[in-house]
């Protein structure tokens, strides 16, 4: 878990690093395509079945919600410092448990409730003093977190469909479209060095992602997912170390309520799940 954030930490990095020279658009659509270059070797062993799908809606509109939000996600990353972007993108949790609650068929009580109200009330301490000079950057980025708990949703219910082979390759290709479109308006061709770090931030994505998913096939979920909040010391290092851009007392602040909330809500459904198994009842609703 530490090496897949670190992966993605790096990613985002570099990315930000070249925002300088190319337009954060196009950043966004060259991680989506060396992704899936990446992966062709993947792919290609699965052989012609991976196209196989039943569930195209599912499909189309996760790639569109994630392809929307990782967009949204690097239009903040040329505006805002790598700390702030990981902090708000902590929320996504949050908005999960609304949208389980409004299309899932999930229910929730006060206490999940509350955490939700306070994780967003740090999403409000951590834009405290940048509201003013950024805000439609901090809000299109807090908007990329609706879009990704949203893409999440349509995840949720094509992996009782397709095989994983088949979701990952048509969430990459559709999301690697949905990056081109934008790109188109602002293309810049990249030199040979640039484009080496553009693949660079690809093939660093997909080796996080591995290193995550090998996490969570290694551990419990409870025990392996607070590690994941280390990205957060990964990004206040690299703004420091390469834009000399140093967190105030507010991301601080924000960031540990937000972790928090998260936190707390992740415990609770783990208790809430363990229950069955001592009392050998029915499981509770997930959203009690």
């Amino acid at each position: 878990m530490l090496l897949g954030g670190f992966g993605f930490s790096v990613a985002l990095a570099i990315a930000k690093q070249l925002t300088a020279e190319i337009h954060s658009f196009e950043l966004n659509f060259f991680r989506c395509l060396f992704g899936l270059i990446a992966l062709a070797p993947v792919f290609l062993k699965g052989g012609p079945g991976i196209l196989r799908t039943r569930c195209w809606g599912l499909h189309l509109g996760r790639g569109l919600f994630g392809g929307v939000g990782q967009i949204c996600v690097y239009f903040g990353l040329a505006y805002l410092p790598l700390a702030v972007i990981t902090a708000v993108t902590y929320t996504r949790p949050l908005w999960l448990v609304v949208l389980a609650v409004l299309f899932l068929g999930e229910s929730a009580r006060w206490r999940r409730w509350t955490a939700i109200a306070v994780g967003f009330m740090g999403v409000l301490i951590v834009a405290r003093p940048s509201i003013e000079s950024v805000g439609l950057p901090l809000a299109v980025l807090v908007f990329s977190t609706l879009c990704h708990s949203s893409a999440h949703v349509f995840l949720k219910k094509s992996t009782a469909i397709d095989p994983p082979t088949t979701i990952v390759f048509w969430y990459l290709v559709i999301s690697t479209v949905v990056g081109a479109v934008p790109t188109v308006f602002v293309w810049v061709t990249p030199n040979l060095e640039q484009f080496a770090w553009l693949a660079l931030t690809g093939v660093l994505y997909v080796v996080g992602q591995g290193f995550i998913t090998l996490a969570f096939r290694a551990g419990e979920a409870t025990a392996v997912t607070p590690f994941d909040y280390v990205r957060l010391l990964y990004a206040i290092g690299f703004d420091i170390a390469l834009f000399s851009t140093y967190p105030d007392g507010w991301t601080i602040m924000g960031s540990t309520v937000i972790i928090a909330s998260t936190l707390y809500i992740a415990h609770r459904q783990a208790r809430l799940r363990e229950a069955p198994a001592k009392t050998g009842d029915r499981p509770p609703n997930p959203g009690a």
